[in-house]
């Protein structure tokens, strides 16, 4: 039940933005009938990114923690752009790497609206997540969802499951972004924070991101951000005109894939087939579980 919740959330917060992003557009495009069409990608143009950390849960102790990745985003047509990230990163003694492709239609005054998956491989499980993907603009403001489907083919259980991540954005100047949210994959539930500041007359942006989730998983990292390709531009514009976020930096959940009657997220059980809290010992004795 958890996990159909999980997809069913994912869906159903992306989709809304989605219809309330376009439609609004649509209706704002019957009063001003502007010529010629905004492309959703401005041109071609990337990032790379990268940055450091710490990272700590109840299970394992505190450790370095690290991020990287890199996107490259296209235009297709007018209103189509496709972005290609890849990304690798270590948390909580875990490291992942994968790719991600988004499609999508973008109004760069309104709304993105598309469908983004990938595979992220990890030392327990390999993810591979597809849903919708809808950021909605309201001035200085910005709603952001991913959510859906997702299979994790895990060491010793695979499953298919859901996932939603949504970030609350505000543009304190247009190089200067903070922003809150939160995600579920599967039964793993957490809150994270974050912000981007981009030099004045410069490609590189400062940022940092820090999360909190079930079984005490903490992790704080921070770098930096280059842009290239396309005209000089502010953060917001490039946000709004150019790359969506890299996704494959995203998804990572503490203990995905790892044994136990969860999957690996969360807090699971290990009750007996009877329903105690323990396991039955090979001569019928019940024997403590473990932590």
């Amino acid at each position: 039940m958890i996990r159909k919740r999980a997809w069913l959330t994912g869906a159903a917060i992306s989709g809304t933005l989605a219809i309330t992003g376009f439609g609004g557009s649509v209706l704002a495009a019957d009063v001003v009938a502007e010529p010629g069409c905004t492309p959703a990608v401005s041109g071609f143009n990337g990032k790379l990114e990268g940055g450091g950390g710490y990272s700590d849960t109840d299970e394992i102790s505190g450790d370095v923690a690290w991020e990287a990745g890199g996107s490259l985003s296209f235009p297709l047509g007018c209103m189509l752009g496709l972005q290609l990230d890849a990304g690798a990163n270590e948390r909580y003694d875990n490291t992942q790497f994968g790719g991600i492709a988004h499609l999508f239609m973008r109004d760069p005054e309104s709304y993105l609206l598309g469908v983004t998956g990938g595979v992220i491989d990890g030392d327990d499980a390999t993810l591979y997540p597809v849903g919708p993907e809808a950021e909605l603009y309201l001035g200085n403001f910005t709603l952001e969802a991913w959510g859906g489907y997702l299979y994790v083919d895990g060491d010793d259980d695979s499953f298919d499951t859901g996932f939603v991540i949504a970030d609350a954005a505000f543009y304190l100047t247009d190089d200067f972004r903070v922003s809150i949210g939160g995600k579920i994959v599967d039964d793993f539930e957490a809150l994270r924070a974050g912000f981007e500041y981009q030099f004045s007359g410069s490609p590189m942006s400062l940022y940092a991101n820090a999360e909190y989730g079930d079984d005490e998983a903490f992790n704080i990292l921070g770098g930096l951000k280059f842009y290239f390709g396309g005209e000089d531009k502010s953060l917001i514009r490039r946000h709004r005109e150019d790359d969506p976020r890299n996704r494959t930096l995203d998804l990572f959940a503490s203990g995905v894939g790892k044994s136990g009657d969860n999957g690996g997220y969360g807090e699971g059980t290990t009750e007996g087939s009877d329903g105690s809290d323990g396991t039955e010992g090979t001569d019928g004795e019940e024997v403590p579980a473990l932590n």
